[in-house]
């Protein structure tokens, strides 16, 4: 299914929570929608779902307008945080029951439920209520729920949220091997980073319900389009130095400067990936404020001077703390004072 959002807007009294969104969805991708708590992405899902009305706008699915059609006509299926599976009922009729809504004969049900029981791991389960599961097992109700009605739109809603550490990555990789599998059109709200970027054909990223770059991964990655994304996406986040660019230099409150490729003047921000810089002899100087190690690597935070701390990766033994240290950067990102990217 192709899905078109045209100049979508959803305002509740005087708070704006989407504005003017326009974006486009092709025929079995994964896209994951990306952003903060308060953004707007679990809005956007929810009214592509129809669950809610937008102020304005249109939502087109395969050229049709759908805006205005009830959730039981788009074809969807649904996948929420909180599981939303019916505590009285066992596993088989949770399964069973989308289709027995749609009055499909009871031989077909039996054979798609014992099928998705199969695909999901979870055969061994059917006899059982979600009280007796574990999360891991519930949110794999959940999923061949959405699944067994084979719908032409998955919609899911931070599904991972309520799992710990290890069943998330489980998971993530079962929900990538589900789409590879039925090549689905999927739209995947979350604020996870390592979701998106895991997951996704292309990311959908949202600040203060505006669009801030839609993108493949490593795109929004490499190249992203403004200093949010660049605070984003990536653990630890780009470092973003506040400063002022003169005469083609960035200079920073610390004292030091960067010779940039740029006729902009004015307040800037000047950014570098944790991963993007290395403790040499020359470069910027600091002095290490603290350290996290991991073992393969280490996290050094160092001051560089006017009230600024940045991160580096580090890869071998790290320097002792208040240790003297230059950062040597490969690459710069330029961002102007709105946070738009120059360079």
């Amino acid at each position: 299914m192709r899905i078109e959002v045209r100049e979508l807007s959803k305002v509740f009294g005087d708070f704006v929570v989407l504005s003017g969104l326009s974006f486009e969805i092709g025929d079995g991708e994964f896209i994951v929608v990306l952003g903060p708590s308060g953004c707007g992405k679990t809005t956007l899902l929810r009214i592509i779902a129809g669950l809610e009305r937008p102020t304005s706008g249109t939502i087109l699915f395969d050229g049709k307008d759908v805006t205005h059609l009830p959730p039981a006509k788009r074809d969807i299926g649904m996948v929420f945080q909180n599981y939303a599976l019916y505590p009285h009922m066992t596993v088989y009729e949770n399964l069973a029951f989308p289709l027995r809504l749609k009055k499909v004969p009871k031989d077909e049900i039996d054979r798609r439920v014992k099928e998705i029981a199969t695909l999901l791991k979870i055969d061994r389960h059917l006899h059982k209520r979600p009280r007796q599961l574990s999360g891991g097992q519930r949110q794999r109700v959940a999923l061949g729920r959405a699944l067994i009605k084979r719908p032409k739109l998955f919609l899911f809603d931070e599904p991972l949220s309520n799992l710990d550490a290890n069943l998330r990555t489980e998971m993530r990789a079962e929900i990538g091997r589900l789409h590879r599998e039925f090549k689905t059109t999927s739209l995947y709200v979350t604020h996870d980073q390592v979701e998106a970027m895991s997951l996704a054909d292309r990311i959908l990223i949202l600040n203060r319900g505006r669009i801030e770059q839609f993108a493949d991964p490593l795109t929004v990655y490499n190249e992203p389009a403004t200093a949010f994304v660049a605070s984003f996406v990536g653990s630890p986040p780009m470092n973003l130095v506040e400063g002022v660019v003169e005469e083609g230099k960035f200079r920073s409150p610390g004292g030091w400067w960067v010779a940039v490729d740029t006729d902009y003047r004015g307040k800037a921000l000047l950014g570098f990936r944790p991963e993007g810089a290395k403790l040499r002899e020359k470069g910027i100087r600091g002095s290490v404020v603290h350290r996290e190690i991991f073992g393969h690597e280490s996290i050094v935070y160092v001051d560089i001077g006017g009230g600024i701390t940045v991160s580096v990766k580090h890869y071998s033994l790290p320097p002792s703390i208040g240790e003297n240290v230059a950062i040597w950067v490969d690459r710069y990102y330029l961002f102007d004072g709105e946070g738009k990217r120059l360079l």
